[in-house]
């Protein structure tokens, strides 16, 4: 993976959004609820354009249609290395990330941002990978199975069955 969590989510809201000042970004976090789904708060948003900038996947420049006191905003684009690296970033999450990841999340909630064809080549490399984990899953609980506790065994079948969910979502995606 490319960026942190953080850094996704900004790239996704500056791909989206340009020239958005880290205000306004921080409201967006706010809004959709990044805070607290994604883990994102305000020090991981400057922290992360600073990042983003100085490794040249975002831009800054500053706002001089500002009226009012104050300094003026800064305001953010995404590079075209950016642009790259973001749906780089997004296709190798689809195709390697556990169940109930937010990285995935983060991924699913900007989806449209990424091409059709290649939505669908991640997620047919998601499927082999989730099946994967599962069979290995499965064999592990089946050789342990008279060895474990009653709550190991419920982790267990927790586990299977979340792997069942996602591979079932892999199954939608596929078919649209």
């Amino acid at each position: 993976m490319i960026f942190s969590n953080a850094e996704l989510m900004l790239m996704q809201l500056i791909f989206e959004g340009p020239n958005k000042t880290g205000y306004e970004i921080n409201n967006w976090v706010k809004k959709l609820g990044y805070n607290k789904w994604a883990g994102v708060g305000k020090t991981s948003v400057y922290n992360g354009l600073n990042k983003l900038i100085a490794n040249n996947y975002l831009k800054a420049h500053l706002n001089s249609n500002k009226t009012g006191k104050g300094p003026l905003p800064t305001c953010y684009n995404i590079t075209e290395k950016g642009s790259e690296a973001m749906k780089q970033d997004m296709l190798e999450t689809i195709g390697t990330a556990r169940e109930r990841d937010q990285r995935f999340d983060l991924t699913i909630s900007a989806i449209h941002l990424l091409p059709k064809i290649e939505i669908t080549e991640a997620f047919s490399i998601r499927r082999k990978f989730l099946n994967k984990e599962y069979d290995r899953l499965s064999a592990d609980y089946e050789g342990q199975k008279d060895c474990i506790s009653e709550g190991g065994k419920l982790l267990y079948e927790r586990m299977l069955m979340s792997l069942e969910n996602e591979l079932k979502f892999a199954e939608y995606i596929l078919k649209q």
